[in-house]
């Protein structure tokens, strides 16, 4: 008899997060973790366990991923002090964790590079208001990790020659971000005439490899 990884592993998550929660609620057992806590972190683990079963259900990764974060959020929520931005950077993070996977795992897949360092980017702007850097550093930040996020793809997909199309919106970006810095720093416009300058003697110099790639 042929048995299902994946219904078994359903089947025994199931069962023990059915039992946890009645123990929990029967003052059985004594934790310190919400009971919607238990749910989702429970079901999420339950996505991610299908797929350690069966790789070819990596689409699960992102329900699993995802009902992890939110239980991990609600835990943090009601069991520490920690800031609402510190909390929700933890659970923009569970967002952009499986598209980071999908990534690393499945190297075709190089479109998940895109919501993976985006929102990876978004995830870095509440813990930035944490700190004292100006409203120019942290929008220049978030430009330039947009275009470090496209030249990532670029670099990912080095041997595709008609993938030439990810260093426009990475340059684009990575300009944007050094003028919204020199908005709050004029001395940092002699940088940014620099770097464009390089930018250009780079594409004049090789016009074969920028026609190639």
């Amino acid at each position: 008899m042929r048995i299902s990884r994946s219904a078994l592993v359903w089947g025994l998550t199931l069962i023990v997060l059915g039992v946890l929660l009645l123990s929990q609620q029967q003052g059985w057992i004594r934790v310190p973790v919400p009971f919607w806590a238990w749910v989702f972190g429970g079901l999420g683990l339950l996505f991610l366990f299908t797929v350690l079963a069966n790789w070819s259900l990596w689409g699960l990764l992102f329900p699993g991923f995802i009902l992890l974060g939110l239980g991990v959020v609600i835990f943090l929520s009601e069991n520490t002090s920690l800031s609402g931005n510190v909390i929700g950077t933890v659970f923009l993070a569970s967002v952009a964790l499986p598209f980071w996977v999908v990534a690393l795992t499945r190297r075709s897949n190089w479109w998940a590079i895109i919501p993976a360092g985006s929102v990876t980017t978004l995830a870095i702007m509440p813990l930035l208001s944490e700190t004292r850097l100006s409203a120019q550093v942290v929008g220049a930040i978030f430009f330039l990790g947009l275009g470090a996020t496209f030249g990532l793809v670029r670099l990912w997909t080095i041997g595709r020659p008609n993938m030439g199309w990810a260093w426009y919106p990475a340059i684009l970006l990575a300009l944007m971000g050094a003028v919204v810095l020199a908005a709050g720093d004029p001395r940092v416009w002699p940088v940014v005439f620099i770097g464009a300058g390089v930018v250009l003697l780079i594409r004049a110099i090789f016009p074969a490899r920028r026609a190639a790639g």
